[in-house]
């Protein structure tokens, strides 16, 4: 005897999907459970990528608009397609970009936050990194050493030192290091001021370029020391043939947004971050470095036509060239830090979304 032909359940209709009624609400398990509606019910349409396991549509879904979840996403019963948006996450979210929407979501955090922080940042990097780098520029040029001695014909000896060449040089560099360090502890005040205005504006909340500096001076001290830490493990890299500095500026650079969130060990858990997902923060932390580069390079004009023009007497006197390097080299110093700021603490928020749900509200709660 032939058995009856199976339901079509490819379409609506009385013999598809809508004769069985609504789909039967699942446990955490993925076992169904039976009367009312649990939080592990999921609508039977899939995302662009098809299930959270890997497992193909059945006939008749249509692909859910929103981007698609990596395979095994945690949180999705085996076999069911992936709800959007996640459990938990807010597709709307300003700062925190969600698994799956990729580079695109990255990019759209990044323009959004400097379309809606940019007036309170602007301040606050002019005061923490444009002037004290004009200062530092102006300071040290008194101390430039003077010049070498032309070089000799060749076969001839070599000319002498000028007296006292090589004590100027260590006063100069001694100079360049205190001033240094200096500048780094008022530019750690920038980073933790600007990370508060762009985590409080983008959870709605009053922000202020006053608030932000207080905020920013009760946590320069501890950033300012892991900097220092930082720089000092990428100068030990470059000296090791190079490409160890690039692997420790580049592994390490969440370490900022690391320690400002989460406090703790920042350099162990930036590697973590780093590692977990190693294709898209380097990737974004490249481009982030590429902008700041380009916006550096402005002032690689000033340089190059001083060497050409300016009178190697004058290279310890506040001539044009310097005080021009100078202020160009200020003002440079503002979107090269507007881009790295916002560029790092979207990233960040990004790889935090991909270890749980997590909102901008959260992530500024979190900077206490």
């Amino acid at each position: 005897m032939s058995q009856l032909p199976l339901p079509d359940r490819s379409h609506s209709g009385p013999e598809g999907q809508a004769a069985d009624g609504a789909p039967p609400a699942l446990g955490p398990t993925g076992a169904e459970q039976l009367g009312g509606t649990a939080e592990w019910a999921y609508p039977r349409q899939p995302h662009a990528g098809g299930t959270c396991a890997g497992i193909p549509a059945y006939p008749g879904q249509q692909p859910h608009p929103g981007p698609a979840l990596p395979p095994g996403y945690p949180g999705c019963p085996p076999g069911y397609p992936a709800p959007w948006p996640p459990p938990g996450y807010d597709p709307a979210d300003p700062l925190v970009t969600l698994p799956g929407e990729g580079l695109s979501g990255w990019f759209s955090r990044c323009s959004g936050t400097l379309r809606r922080s940019w007036r309170l940042l602007l301040p606050v990097l002019a005061l923490t990194h444009a002037l004290p780098t004009l200062a530092l520029l102006l300071a040290v040029v008194p101390l430039y050493p003077m010049s070498l001695p032309e070089p000799t014909a060749p076969g001839e000896p070599p000319a002498p030192l000028p007296d006292g060449y090589l004590g100027d040089l260590g006063v100069f560099f001694a100079a360049m290091i205190g001033l240094g360090c200096l500048l780094g502890f008022v530019q750690a005040v920038g980073w933790a001021a600007g990370t508060r205005v762009v985590a409080r504006q983008a959870a709605g909340e009053p922000a202020s370029v006053g608030a932000a500096l207080a905020y920013g001076l009760r946590r320069a001290p501890a950033l300012w020391g892991w900097t220092l830490v930082y720089g000092l493990l990428m100068l030990i890299g470059f000296v090791l043939c190079y490409l160890p500095g690039l692997y420790v500026m580049a592994a390490l650079s969440l370490f900022g947004p690391v320690l400002l969130f989460e406090r703790g060990t920042p350099l162990g858990r930036a590697r973590q971050i780093f590692h977990a997902r190693l294709g898209p923060v380097l990737g974004r932390i490249t481009l982030v470095g590429l902008a700041a580069s380009i916006a550096s390079m402005v002032v690689a004009p000033i340089q190059f036509a001083a060497v050409l023009f300016a009178d190697p007497a004058d290279a310890a006197s506040l001539d044009v060239w310097n005080v021009a390097y100078a202020v160009g080299a200020a003002l440079v110093a503002i979107p090269a830090a507007l881009v790295y700021l916002i560029g790092l603490v979207v990233t960040y928020a990004e790889q935090r979304a991909h270890e749980g749900p997590v909102t901008a509200a959260r992530l500024a709660g979190e900077l206490g």
